[in-house]
């Protein structure tokens, strides 16, 4: 015959958890969920800044083959007669902005030398907008006099310095080789090095610090 006591006296010996057992419970869930918390975050500040840089990268890079590609053209003058090369036209030719005129296309706008540089974006420069951090680029469509054309090339706030140096072929390129007046040397400068430097903007871009500098030697074909 089943003792309905004993039954009775095991039931009564199974005990739940004690009030502090309870309270260490939610204190290791609280720390492990803080520390999941932590991590989620560092994960997202990590891979919003890298996205950033990347970006910034890009148009940084973008950038400079652009201005590579037109340097390149500086001093195009098929005809010998369009006085072609660097300027001090618009921004002029110094440390942070470049000028300078190639004969590339026709009254038409068709690329075919005609012998001037009056054509639309003949007459192009790049210099650097410090008020609002970006890059500019400039064109006129009169042989320089005046400049209707204007485009920044970067978001405000993403360039950080612009320098161009300028080199005759003779010495090493080296800074204290560069042309300390270019504009007094417009005619010598057959070596341009650019170098941008950038930087992100917004959410987390005080948790980067260093620059995304950049530097390209150019030597323009036809100077």
């Amino acid at each position: 015959m089943m003792d309905t006591h004993a039954g009775i006296r095991l039931r009564g010996k199974q005990a739940g958890f004690t009030l502090i057992e309870l309270l260490v419970a939610v204190a290791i869930s609280a720390i492990v969920l803080l520390a999941l918390g932590q991590f989620f975050i560092s994960t997202t500040r990590t891979n919003t800044i890298q996205e950033k840089v990347a970006a910034s990268q890009q148009e940084i890079r973008t950038v400079m083959e652009m201005i590579t590609r037109d340097l390149r053209m500086a001093g195009l003058d098929p005809t010998k007669n369009a006085d072609a090369g660097f300027t001090d036209n618009s921004d002029g030719t110094n440390d942070e902005s470049i000028a300078f005129s190639f004969d590339y296309y026709n009254d038409d706008d068709d690329p075919y030398s005609d012998g001037d540089c009056d054509d639309d974006r003949e007459h192009v420069s790049y210099s650097f907008d410090e008020d609002n951090g970006r890059i500019m680029y400039r064109w006129s469509n009169d042989g320089g006099v005046n400049w209707p054309g204007a485009q920044s090339l970067t978001q405000d706030n993403t360039v950080t310095s612009v320098e161009f140096e300028y080199f005759d072929d003779k010495d090493a390129l080296d800074s204290d080789n560069a042309f300390s007046d270019p504009a007094a040397n417009l005619d010598d400068i057959e070596i341009v090095r650019v170098t941008i430097c950038g930087t992100i903007t917004g959410a987390y871009s005080e948790d980067l610090n260093n620059q995304l500098c950049f530097s390209n030697v150019v030597r323009p074909r036809n100077l």
